[in-house]
């Protein structure tokens, strides 16, 4: 699926693509962090990337509020494309850089990975204690 993603986000790289999936629409990627923000979708975290995703019955909805929002976006179905790109497109104003996200990602599993393969319950306990010291 992220392949037709791609495809339509070549030619549509300020819109946020929706795509029919079974009895869902789904996002990916930047796209997918946008929903969550408008609509607190969860991004799903996927091999090397991210999804979001609705049931079918809600894009009327989600449309509207997108519209509402000043969002440019296309729904494809089938590869039938609507397309919304009326006023001014808002998409930069909540676009930002994925990568930094999956770098994060990435070090946030490395220091896990080593936590448990090099410490014990006792010693993840304390740090933890640590950490919510200082958040709070």
């Amino acid at each position: 699926m992220l392949e037709k993603f791609y495809k339509y986000k070549v030619d549509y790289s300020e819109y946020i693509v929706l795509i029919k999936i079974g009895n869902f629409y789904e996002c990916f990627n930047n796209d997918a962090f946008i929903m969550n923000n408008v609509f607190g979708y969860k991004p799903k975290r996927l091999k090397n990337s991210f999804k979001a995703g609705f049931p079918i019955n809600r894009i009327d909805e989600v449309t509207k509020k997108l519209e509402d929002i000043g969002l440019f976006y296309i729904v494809v179905d089938n590869d039938n494309i609507k397309k919304y790109d009326k006023g001014k497109n808002k998409y930069n104003d909540y676009n930002f850089n994925i990568d930094i996200i999956n770098y994060n990602y990435l070090r946030i599993e490395k220091i896990c990975s080593s936590l448990y393969d090099k410490m014990l319950d006792k010693d993840i306990s304390n740090i933890l204690n640590k950490i919510e010291d200082i958040m709070d």
